[in-house]
């Protein structure tokens, strides 16, 4: 049976793991895989179990994430039933059932990316051009879905690419991925969207993207949430969404939200 991956990279904590318990309940254990990245080993509640026992040290937007999101992913890679592989943070909320995630997910074999426009590669990204072709590089958003394709050829093995190439590069994770499936020549196996914020497959509120509800200040983090906008998320094309911290929880509990994410 097809399985889905929940590849977590988390720094100690599920910011909403109630929700995230309400998602996977009652929901078949052949359908879906959890894998759990810490930075620190703080107990969780729910998903304790799913943590690996071979993190690496990380810093902040350095080479060491995309190298994280590689022990997930290869981890993942090692069940032969999965399927697709999610990444996911600790900051992430469902905005789909479980069923409706793993239909949608299953019926295609596809990756799926929220790619940037070209012109935030640079100056960034100047250090790749002593590596790879100008042509080839690009930026996405870093909450992304992979197939077993693309998990075989970026994930697996890449320490060195990713110290060599992407050492003095400011958030590699946002250009590893998308630059190597140009380079690869693996476009044809990724469904993209053009820098969506609740139209992508995880929801973020970044300032100056097209928005129902748009942040003013960088990135939006939520502390708080009409019941408004969580109708508009539940309503769109998005499957999770971040950033929402462990306050904004209280927003969710109610029939609406809760009957949106049970799968019965």
């Amino acid at each position: 049976m097809k399985k889905i991956a929940f590849c977590f990279l988390i720094y100690d904590s599920i910011n909403c793991e109630e929700l995230w318990n309400i998602f996977f309940k009652n929901v078949d254990i052949n359908k879906y895989s959890i894998y759990i990245h810490y930075k620190t080993n703080k107990q969780l509640k729910y998903f304790e179990k799913y943590k690996l026992n071979n993190c690496i040290e990380t810093k902040y937007e350095d080479q060491t994430i995309p190298k994280a999101y590689n022990v997930l992913f290869k981890q993942a890679y090692k069940d032969s039933n999965n399927y697709k592989f999610i990444i996911i943070s600790g900051s992430c909320i469902p905005f789909k059932s479980f069923n409706f995630i793993y239909n949608k997910l299953t019926q295609d074999d596809k990756g799926y990316f929220n790619v940037c426009p070209k012109e935030q590669c640079f100056p960034n990204c100047e250090p790749l051009l002593d590596h790879i072709s100008k042509k080839y590089i690009s930026k996405s958003h870093n909450w992304f879905i992979l197939n077993r394709k693309l998990v075989e050829n970026l994930c697996i093995n890449k320490d060195e690419i990713l110290d060599t190439q992407f050492k003095n590069i400011y958030a590699p994770a946002e250009y590893y991925y998308i630059t190597y499936i140009n380079l690869l020549k693996l476009d044809n196996e990724i469904i993209t969207t053009l820098n969506e914020s609740n139209n992508s497959t995880t929801f973020t509120n970044w300032v100056g993207v097209n928005y129902k509800f748009p942040c003013y200040r960088s990135l939006k983090n939520y502390n708080s949430i009409s019941s408004e906008e969580i109708e508009h998320l539940l309503h769109s094309e998005c499957l999770f969404g971040r950033k929402f911290t462990r306050e904004s929880i209280m927003c969710f509990i109610n029939k609406t939200y809760i009957d949106a994410i049970s799968s019965n």
